[in-house]
C-alpha cells in the first residue's frame, strides 16, 4: 500500500506539472500574438524628433592657442610669459610696444614713434641703435632674424598675431644655443582661432592713421588666414612721413589628428623720411623742423621684404616633433647725409637667407 501510494502521489504531481506547462506556453503565446499582429500589420514608419550633434574643431598643431601655450609654465622654472593680441586689442594695436607692453624684465623703445627700433631682455640688446639686436624672433619656432642677428619688426603685422611666447635669458635654450640673450616666439591667427572677417581702424594725432583687415576660414582637412595692414603718420618733426603696407598670411593642412602642414607668407614695404639730427640751438628755435639737409638730399629708408616658410609639426602622446625651413628676401636702402667727397650716408644692401630648423 505504501508503494502504490506513493506511485499514485508522483503521478498526481506530474500531472500538475504538466497542467502548469500548458498554462504557462498558453500564456506567452496569448500576449505574444498581438504584439506580432501590431507589428506586422503597422505600415507606418515610427516618427521621432531630429538629433543635432554638435563640436568643436581641434585646433592647429603647429600654432598653438595661449592655453597651450601657457601650459609652458609647469615645465619651464621661470622667466616665461605669454603676451595675448586680446590683451593689446583692449587699447592701441599698432607695434610691438603695445603687445610687449608690462612684460617682466623686456624693455622697449622706438626711434620714431611708429615701431620698435629697441627690445632689450634683461640687458642683452641694450646697445642695438636701428633694429633690436642680441634678442632672437621667431614665428612657429622658425627663426625670424637675419643672418647679422638684426631683426626688422616692420616685417611683422601684430595685428595677425595670436599670442607671443617670451623667455628670458637661458630658458631660450629650447630654440638653439645662441639664444642666450632672451628669444620670443610670435605666434600668428590661423584658421581655427581667427575670425571671419574682421576690420580695425586707429588715428590719432600728427596724422597717424592705421588700419587692418583680416579673416580665417576651416574648410575640411584646409584651414587659412590672412591679414593686409597698412600704416601712414606725418610725424611730428618735418619730413618724417612714413607708410607701411603689409600682408600676412598662413595655410594649414591638417593631415590626420596627429600630423599637421603649415606654410606661411609675408609681404611688406616701409617708407620713411628721416628728418635727421639738430644742435642744440636748433632744437631750442623749433623742435619740429628737419636737419637743413634733410629735405634737399632727401634723407630716407625704403626697406622690402618677402618671406616663404613652411612647418610640419607630428604630436602624440609619446613624442612632439617638429621641422622646418624658411627663406626670405631683404632690401633696404637707407640715404642720410651725403656729399661728393663723403659718401658713407648712402647705405644700400639685400640679403637673402634660406635655412631650416
Amino acid at each position: 500500500m505504501a508503494v502504490c501510494e506513493t506511485t499514485f502521489g508522483a503521478r498526481l504531481i506530474g500531472l500538475d506539472m504538466a497542467r502548469l506547462s500548458v498554462l504557462a506556453i498558453t500564456a506567452v503565446a496569448v500576449i505574444a500574438i498581438p504584439e506580432a499582429q501590431a507589428v506586422d500589420t503597422s505600415s507606418n514608419a515610427a516618427e521621432t524628433e531630429g538629433v543635432t550633434v554638435t563640436g568643436e574643431a581641434m585646433g592647429s598643431l603647429t600654432s598653438g592657442s595661449p592655453e597651450e601655450a601657457a601650459k609652458q609654465k609647469t615645465q619651464i622654472p621661470g622667466a616665461f610669459t605669454v603676451r595675448t593680441a586680446d590683451d593689446m586689442e583692449l587699447g592701441r594695436a599698432s607695434n610691438f610696444e603695445d603687445l610687449l607692453q608690462r612684460t617682466p624684465g623686456v624693455f622697449l623703445q622706438s626711434e620714431n614713434g611708429a615701431e620698435v627700433s629697441k627690445i632689450s631682455i634683461r640687458g642683452s640688446g641694450i646697445t642695438s641703435e636701428d633694429e633690436p639686436l642680441g634678442v632672437m624672433f621667431l614665428m612657429d619656432g622658425l627663426n625670424f632674424n637675419q643672418g647679422d642677428g638684426e631683426a626688422t619688426l616692420e616685417d611683422l603685422d601684430v595685428a595677425a598675431l595670436s599670442h607671443a611666447e617670451v623667455f628670458r635669458g637661458a630658458d631660450a635654450f629650447k630654440y638653439g644655443a645662441l639664444t642666450l640673450g632672451g628669444s620670443i616666439n610670435l605666434v600668428p591667427l590661423t584658421g581655427y582661432d581667427a575670425a571671419p572677417f574682421q576690420v580695425r581702424l586707429e588715428g590719432g594725432s600728427y596724422g597717424f592713421f592705421r588700419g587692418d583687415m583680416s579673416g580665417g576660414a576651416v574648410q575640411g582637412k584646409f584651414d587659412e588666414f590672412g591679414a593686409i595692414g597698412f600704416r601712414a603718420r606725418e610725424g611730428f618733426r618735418e619730413h618724417s612721413r612714413e607708410d607701411t603696407e603689409i600682408l600676412f598670411a598662413d595655410l594649414g593642412y591638417k593631415f590626420n589628428d596627429q600630423m599637421e602642414n603649415r606654410f606661411y607668407l609675408t609681404l611688406d614695404r616701409t617708407n620713411r623720411n628721416l628728418p635727421g639730427g639738430l644742435t642744440k640751438s636748433e632744437m631750442e628755435d623749433d623742435r619740429s623742423q628737419a636737419n637743413p639737409l634733410a629735405i634737399p638730399q632727401d634723407w630716407n629708408k625704403e626697406l622690402s621684404n618677402v618671406r616663404l616658410a613652411d612647418r610640419i609639426s607630428i604630436r602624440t602622446e609619446e613624442i612632439g616633433f617638429d621641422v622646418g625651413a624658411y627663406w626670405f628676401h631683404h632690401d633696404v636702402e637707407n640715404r642720410g647725409f651725403f656729399s661728393p667727397d663723403f659718401r658713407e650716408g648712402i647705405e644700400q644692401f639685400y640679403s637673402d637667407n634660406l635655412a631650416g630648423t
